[in-house]
């Protein structure tokens, strides 16, 4: 094992920049909140932080350098990306403060004129339908995970970053329709989102047992560096399809659950307020 391992560190401009500059944004936005809103409380901000620490864990820390050498590590990222970051910093509700905390004249010149466009706000509105948002999800787990679109990624830092857009945008246009993402609303009523988490166990379960026990390893760059940490190929293989498979399904059976325990609420709360006005 590479011993200088823990100095192989991202140089990444996107991320090296672009989460220090959100993290700064969020807080001088909650500054002007204070004292005219109590949306963001400490549980929201918290979420928050916690999302963009991990995103820079998985995109700057030597787990990226790492998910060159071990499948085991590319999936621990991708799971980290989707699973725990996006999730978290949707939660975190950043939207508002982050307008707010961006300075009044770029927000003005740059970002009003771009969220008040109708074809981006018509775009948005498409991507996060259901009917949209889920096969997006789904599609960039699968595509990805084919060899061809896989070693391109391994091969092209430009496609790499691409691979990690579409994952984080796929992730984030598919937990939209499961966490209010606050001020704005769910496509989704609180009952239909338990068959809409439900239906996505499957396709992830299905991708790790494939992964995991294919008699083979699907991805040939990985033959040259997994002996290194004590593993082959195959092995290597089979413990990122366990991790995709068993941590995976944990996660979207967690948000199932709660969903589920959502709108069983929502519907004990609507019946009392019928046999209320009943009365």
């Amino acid at each position: 094992m590479d011993s200088s391992l823990w100095l192989k560190w991202s140089t990444d401009p996107v991320i090296l920049i672009g989460v220090p500059v959100a993290g700064i944004l969020y807080a001088r936005g909650l500054q002007t909140l204070k004292e005219t809103s109590r949306s963001h409380h400490f549980g929201r901000i918290a979420c928050f932080y916690v999302g963009l620490s991990l995103l820079f864990i998985a995109l700057v820390s030597p787990l990226d350098y790492l998910s060159s050498q071990l499948f085991l590590a590319h999936m621990t990222q991708h799971m980290i990306l989707i699973f725990f970051a996006v999730p978290a910093i949707q939660i975190g509700a950043p939207l508002i403060p982050i307008l707010r905390g961006t300075p009044k004249s770029l927000r003005k010149n740059v970002l009003t004129p771009i969220i008040t466009s109708l074809s981006i706000r018509y775009l948005l509105r498409l991507i996060f339908k259901p009917l949209i948002a889920w096969p997006f999800f789904i599609g960039s787990l699968a595509i990805w995970h084919f060899p061809f679109a896989f070693e391109a990624a391994i091969e092209s830092d430009l496609i790499h970053f691409f691979e990690h857009f579409v994952f984080v945008a796929g992730a984030y246009a598919w937990w939209w329709n499961i966490i209010d993402p606050f001020p704005l609303r769910s496509n989704l009523s609180k009952l239909a989102k338990v068959p809409y988490v439900f239906i996505t166990i499957v396709p992830g379960f299905v991708l790790g047992s494939f992964l995991t026990f294919a008699p083979a390893a699907w991805y040939e760059t990985y033959n040259a560096t997994t002996l290194a940490y004590g593993v082959s190929a195959l092995e290597d293989q089979q413990i990122g399809g366990l991790i995709m498979w068993i941590p995976g399904s944990f996660v979207i059976a967690t948000a199932l659950l709660l969903a589920l325990r959502s709108a069983v609420r929502a519907e004990t709360i609507q019946q009392l307020q019928k046999e209320a006005v009943g009365k």
